[in-house]
Parts: structure tokens; sequence; C-alpha cells
């Protein structure tokens, strides 16, 4: 049952119903919503914080995080694949500026 209340409040946020920094309702407000015990809305709520949606404040409650951490987890963008591939180019192009370094000192110190 936590799982639903957490996926209907997780819901809610998405939707905008709790805007980014506003605390949510209390944990009494949200059992009675649900028909619920406060120790199963507690749970909700805690699990909602290891979703990365909440953050709890142990003395006022839970709040929306700005972004919630799943959100944070999508593809890179284009333009950041094309900088990775860059930076991929130019570490081999080091390691073999390196690699011809090396050589050169070597030649140098057997002469």
């Amino acid at each position: 049952m936590n799982e639903k209340i957490a996926d209907d409040l997780q819901r809610d946020i998405e939707t905008g119903k709790y805007e980014p920094g506003t605390k949510l309702p209390a944990v009494r407000t949200i059992a009675e919503r649900f028909g619920v015990a406060p120790g199963t809305a507690t749970k909700a709520l805690q699990l909602l914080a290891q979703r990365g949606v909440v953050r709890p404040d142990s003395t006022r409650g839970y709040f929306v995080r700005a972004q919630p951490e799943r959100q944070a987890q999508t593809e890179p963008s284009a333009e950041f694949t094309a900088i990775m591939q860059q930076i991929e180019t130019i570490r081999a192009h080091l390691t073999r500026l390196d690699e011809r370094l090396q050589e050169v000192e070597q030649a140098r110190r057997s002469d």
C-alpha cells in the first residue's frame, strides 16, 4: 500500500500539484487522504525520499526536490556526446605523443 501512496504522491509532484521546494502535507493528512495508518504514510514518504523525489527535514517534514534525482539520469545530449568524442580523440593523441617522447628520450640516452 505504501508503494501505491508513493506512486500517487509522485504523480502529484510530476503533474505540478506540488511545486519544487514545497512542503508536502503532514503525515497525518496523507494518512487520512489514503485511509491508512500514519506509519504507512511515513513509509510512503520514505520511499519517495529513496527515489530522490523529496528530501526529508527531520523537524519540518518532507519537501519536493528541485529536480528529482531520477530525472537527472537521462540520455546524454548530442552536444555532450560530441564533446566526449573529442576528448577521447585528444586522449589518444596525447598517448601517441607520450609514446613518441619516450622513444626520443630513450634514443637520446643511448647516444
